[in-house]
Parts: structure tokens; sequence; C-alpha cells
């Protein structure tokens, strides 16, 4: 688990926000990702998940929090069209930069056609 004290209002604001877990994949192939990040919200603004393709420097799915605090899973299925073996991590902000979101956990799965 990752607490980003303070997470600010911008993706990476802080050193526990740019840190937070990275993961490869290879799309060749795959049309869907099913994403899932387990988050604890903390604080009082819409907090975003964000998955970032890093090897490419470009979003592929974001989830934005703004339901009360507590432990929670948020899951989505998003299109993507890559090719080839990416870099991928999760970032955060949320809309009041005093916010402390933990990060708890993240996985994602390809589908496909």
């Amino acid at each position: 688990m990752v607490t980003c004290t303070n997470v600010g209002t911008t993706y990476d604001n802080n050193t526990n926000s740019s840190s937070l877990p990275v993961g490869y994949l290879d799309f060749t192939g795959v049309t869907q990702l099913l994403v899932w990040v387990r988050v604890n919200k903390i604080g009082t603004g819409t907090q975003s998940w964000q998955l970032w393709n890093v090897t490419d420097s470009a979003e592929i799915a974001v989830f934005n929090d703004a339901a009360g605090a507590g432990l929670k899973d948020l899951e989505q299925t998003v299109t993507v069209a890559l090719a080839g073996v990416k870099k991928l991590r999760m970032r955060t902000k949320s809309t009041v930069a005093a916010d402390d979101p933990v990060f708890v956990a993240w996985d994602i799965k390809p589908v496909m056609p």
C-alpha cells in the first residue's frame, strides 16, 4: 500500500504518487483491457486514478472517484489500439490538493478477440 499524502491536483505531484507500481504488457492482438484498481479514498475531493502508458506518454484509462471515503474496487473495460510491449503504471491526483488517498493494488487483464 502507498499513501499519497497531500496528493496534489496534478498527476505525479509528489514522490509517493510518482512511485506507484510499474508493469509491462505485450499488446500484440489485444483489443481491450479490463483495468482494476483498489484504493482507500481519504479526503473530500474527486480523486483520479490513471493507467498511464509510460512508453508512449499517453493515458489508457482513468477512474474519477467522487464517491464517499473508504476502501473500494474501481473497474472498467477500455478499448485499445496499441502494439508491442508497453511499460504501464498508475498515477493519481485530486481536486483537493491536501487529500491523502491510499493505493492498495492494481491489475490489468488483456481481452483478446
